[in-house]
């Protein structure tokens, strides 16, 4: 039997405890960082993969905005390389490498912003999906994006953006660039939160037409998915909200941006809620349903046993050996020239009259035959 565990990797990771603030753990299983670059303007763009972090700094003193996006953690020095470049705080280099992080916004003394929010990645089976840690610092003229594993990602909407010059990206500053990398790791959670509704719409279809053993690990599984889904975008609505009240930072004119991924927040936290109401109903139904298919089992033994505890007394009679020959009031019957026929007729005759009985009650046939509802 398939066990599903409510937490996934990360969530089951344990922060860095007894050690010294900014104490930067890598771990060995993580992979090797790939550098690549954005340095862009309103006229034009240069994209590069970096062999060296200190290959950034020509991007620096070329471009008015650059993005740097790290693919891996997998290398300390390469890390504290990008930290001394771009003067990243020791705590928000920790909070980097440490991917059990929960989603949330700090600003320090430098005037720097570091973000942190879980990306999510869908993968093969249905309604399924993996996250992984986005952090993301954003400076006066910069911002540096790091993710936990190998290249991959959802953000590849905001590189073709800044390459054929759509939206305000390319015409903007590094606060609102940070602002889309943000809103589009929002919208990446809807398909995976769609699936999930419509894998329980077809659940629905099947539970109510015919309910079987293996459903309730489905339902169990988009259950799962689900309070992880919750898990990941619950952190991430105080994150944008917070957001929203750093003026300082994203100006006035980017207040309605950011209201808007708040908006689409807590749109997916209503999506998410809704789904679970109903894979809590349809465990439910699913239960209620088995229960039936058990009361239409008993029912039918019911009947069975009704129809023959009699027909058995009628048999169990004729059965006894009384010696006819020494009363005449010992089963006469065995004499008469119909009496086998008798007795099998009146066997067929209290079955029928049962049988009419049961049908009269409509306690015969399943009553739930044809009836099926779809979800609006």
């Amino acid at each position: 039997m398939k066990i599903f565990s409510t937490r996934s990797d990360n969530e089951l990771a344990m922060p860095n405890h007894n050690l010294p603030p900014g104490t930067l753990i890598i771990d060995p299983e993580s992979s090797k960082p790939v550098l690549t670059v954005f340095g862009y303007s309103p006229e034009s763009f240069e994209e590069r993969t970096l062999q060296h972090p200190d290959e950034v700094k020509e991007f620096m003193q070329k471009w008015p905005l650059i993005w740097l996006n790290v693919d891996g953690l997998g290398d300390e020095a390469t890390l504290r390389s990008i930290a001394h470049i771009f003067n990243i705080h020791p705590l928000a280099l920790e909070d980097i490498a440490d991917t059990s992080q929960r989603a949330k916004v700090e600003q320090y003394d430098n005037n720097a912003t570091f973000i942190v929010v879980p990306m999510p990645h869908p993968v093969d089976h249905e309604h399924e999906f993996t996250t992984e840690q986005l952090c993301l610092y954003l400076g006066e003229r910069c911002v540096v994006s790091f993710q936990e594993t190998a290249p991959g990602d959802c953000l590849e909407v905001i590189r073709n953006r800044i390459r054929q010059k759509k939206g305000r990206v390319r015409i903007s500053n590094a606060a609102y660039l940070a602002y889309a990398l943000v809103d589009t790791v929002i919208d990446a959670f809807f398909p995976i939160v769609s699936s999930m509704g419509d894998s329980l719409d077809a659940l629905e279809a099947r539970i109510m037409e015919e309910s079987k053993n293996s459903q309730i690990f489905d339902i169990r599984a988009v259950k799962v998915n689900l309070m992880r889904v919750r898990r990941a975008v619950w952190p991430m609505r105080d994150a944008v909200l917070n957001m929203t009240t750093m003026e300082h930072v994203w100006g006035q004119d980017l207040r309605p941006y950011l209201r808007d991924a708040a908006d689409h927040v807590a749109r997916l936290m209503d999506l998410i809620e809704t789904d679970r109401m109903m894979a809590s109903d349809l465990m439910e139904l699913y239960l209620n349903s088995a229960s039936n298919r058990l009361g239409e089992v008993n029912k039918f033994l019911t009947v069975v046993a009704t129809i023959f505890i009699p027909v058995g007394a009628i048999a169990s009679i004729y059965g006894m050996n009384f010696d006819m020959e020494k009363s005449a009031w010992n089963m006469p019957e065995l004499k008469w020239t119909y009496g086998y026929p008798f007795a099998l007729g009146l066997m067929t005759s209290v079955a029928a009259f049962f049988l009419l009985i049961f049908w009269r009650r409509g306690w015969l046939g399943n009553q739930f035959d044809g009836h099926k509802r779809k979800r609006k």
